[in-house]
């Protein structure tokens, strides 16, 4: 034996002791070639060693080499089966990587091994959501709240989840459950009131914030939860006096200055100004906030007339949210395709007879952007209709359907599968979830932009539902997309290429629709409606079925919870001053006309 292997005997017990803590060193730094070798060096043989496999599944998932990542992951669960960080470690990849089926065993067998972990039952109902199972999922989430009654995570998910089942009085019982049973510290607090908001009830929301104020004035998180829950409610001048002693508490609350900008007519002070370009310019500050303060910097300018200085802040906040949540073209456009082909005028013959007879529902449907929620605060203003805002009851459905359906494949080849039982039970389920939010109601609108996605299911389970086709032209419906920060999904909507070429899409979805569907449907042009209100107001309520009311053409003044992103228009008279705005800008609007003008093939 030489002399130098001799070295590396001796020395490598102690070697392979330090190897995993200088590899998570190396780990946190960034330094991830280096800290792989690290964990390399960790020998079979050694009680680390599955521990070290675990941390290179992390390294080759953040190199994104998924394929290696779940191999090395499997292995670390060979070599220690009982361990469940390794069952869950591997529940969580495979989530993330879409394989549903994989996720929730490892994470059903986590559960099993670790019942006591409420984090493995969480991630197990979340899988469950996720791939469509949701009563397996409340099933889940139940059992964590009989073991963990004072932990606020089960309650919440469950109402959420609920809520979305078109369930609001069960989502609303569990919410008063946690408040029962949970412990009753501000965080808590503050959460329980952003749960009620999250289920459109803003009055509860409002006062849990107002009772967590009584006790800390100076908590900046409720102070702009209770901003938010009085803007939601059109309170607009309570609204911001609560937004500015927020942002007086915490100037880092970036979502904080872009609901303030909510309001078209509010203007930042000189100071507040200054503040927000400084923090936009930290590069150390949070990359949301940052992209927030773009969002609320653009909206200012574009105020003010300053169009360079406004689009070069909605840009630079586009491009920070896009790179955080990128948009898959080939996805939505597969998605488009399999649509096409499938909900023909042919398959709705060959389906028609089943579902339920209700003319209750009334869908708004079209591009985000394109004068929904103003058309749905018309036809809301009618004392005969409800306008229940963005729903998730039918998306949900699409999500559940190969589980109710049994089917391996999703919407809309899980439709050939759709019996006329489980039609009715989901007509049913989602006509409950009418009925609890406006039992008296005549219509119900349900504003949710992309149900255009799922009409074929609507067609089959509500075939006396109608649909409301909202319009707006293509150059002034993107713009408005790309300048507005939205609260959740819509990845398309930060890149004028991808905008435009969903618009073109959404085009060919909706004049299939408009040749196939067997349903009403009414299209309603937004140009036409902000220029003649009145003509246009009158041609909708007539199709909704229900006689004319003068209450519809005074729609700014009706008092409603508003959860979307027009929260303020919809509460004031109808202007033009959105038409052809896009004109302002057409200087850096080269990639939307290009897009606009491209195939959609």
């Amino acid at each position: 034996m030489t002399r130098r292997a001799a070295f590396r005997t001796h020395a490598g017990p102690r070697a392979q002791a330090s190897a995993l803590a200088e590899g998570v060193a190396l780990h946190r730094a960034g330094r991830l070639a280096e800290a792989e070798g690290c964990y390399r060096r960790i020998k079979r043989r050694d009680p680390d060693y599955a521990e070290a496999l675990r941390m290179r599944a992390l390294v080759a998932h953040q190199q994104r080499e998924p394929d290696t990542a779940v191999k090395l992951l499997r292995r670390a669960v060979e070599h220690q089966p009982s361990n469940p960080v390794y069952h869950h470690s591997l529940g969580g990849l495979l989530r993330a990587l879409g394989d549903s089926t994989g996720a929730i065993a490892a994470f059903r067998r986590a559960w099993a091994l670790q019942p006591e972990r409420a984090e493995n039952g969480l991630d197990l109902g979340d899988a469950l959501a996720q791939a469509g199972d949701s009563e397996a999922a409340l099933a889940v989430y139940a059992e964590v709240c009989r073991a963990r009654p004072a932990l606020l995570a089960p309650y919440l998910r469950s109402a959420n989840l609920m809520f979305e089942r078109g369930d609001p009085e069960g989502a609303a019982a569990r919410l008063r459950e946690a408040e029962s049973r949970a412990a009753a510290d501000g965080t808590t607090q503050c959460e329980l009131a952003a749960a009620w908001a999250a289920i459109g009830a803003y009055e509860q929301a409002a006062k849990l914030y107002t009772e967590r104020l009584a006790q800390a004035p100076d908590d900046a998180q409720a102070r702009a939860g209770l901003g938010s829950a009085c803007q939601s409610l059109g309170q607009f001048e309570a609204a911001t006096a609560h937004f500015e002693q927020a942002l007086d508490l915490d100037a880092g609350l970036g979502w904080v200055y872009a609901a303030l900008m909510s309001n078209r007519r509010y203007v930042f002070s000189d100071a507040r100004l200054a503040t927000m370009q400084r923090l936009v310019a930290d590069p150390d500050l949070d990359a949301r906030a940052r992209s927030q303060l773009h969002f609320a910097l653009g909206q200012h300018f574009d105020a003010g007339k300053a169009a360079e200085q406004a689009f070069a802040h909605f840009e630079a906040g586009n491009r920070l949210h896009a790179r955080r949540e990128p948009f898959d073209r080939s996805v939505f456009d597969a998605r488009i395709e399999r649509i096409l082909s499938r909900c023909s005028r042919d398959f709705f013959q060959a389906h028609k007879g089943m579902g339920h007879d209700s003319e209750r529902p009334l869908l708004i449907v079209g591009m985000p952007r394109s004068g929904t929620s103003l058309v749905e605060q018309i036809v809301a203003s009618h004392p005969q209709a409800h306008g229940a805002g963005e729903l998730n009851d039918i998306g949900r459905m699409v999500r559940e359907l190969p589980v109710i359906t049994g089917s391996d494949k999703r919407y809309p080849e899980c439709l050939d599968r759709l019996t006329p039982q489980a039609a009715t039970m989901l007509a049913q389920r989602y006509l409950g979830g009418l009925e609890a939010r406006a039992p008296a109601a005549v219509r119900v609108t349900d504003k949710m932009p992309f149900n255009m996605l799922w009409l074929g299911l609507i067609a089959l389970i509500l075939p006396n539902a109608r649909v409301i086709y909202c319009r707006r032209d293509a150059m002034d419906n993107a713009l408005s997309c790309y300048f507005q920060l939205f609260s959740r999904g819509l990845r398309f909507a930060y890149d004028l290429s991808h905008v435009g070429h969903v618009y073109r899409q959404h085009e060919r979805l909706m004049a299939h629709w408009c040749e196939h569907l067997p349903l009403s449907m009414l299209t309603v042009d937004y140009e036409d409606l902000v220029r003649e209100p009145e003509s246009q107001s009158r041609r909708l309520i007539e199709f909704t079925g229900l006689d004319w009311d003068e209450r519809c053409l005074d729609f700014h003044r009706h008092a409603r919870g508003v959860r979307t992103a027009s929260v303020w228009q919809v509460r004031q008279p109808v202007y033009q001053s959105s038409l052809a705005r896009w004109k302002t800008y057409e200087p850096w609007l080269a990639p939307l006309r290009e897009s606009l003008a491209g195939s959609t093939d």
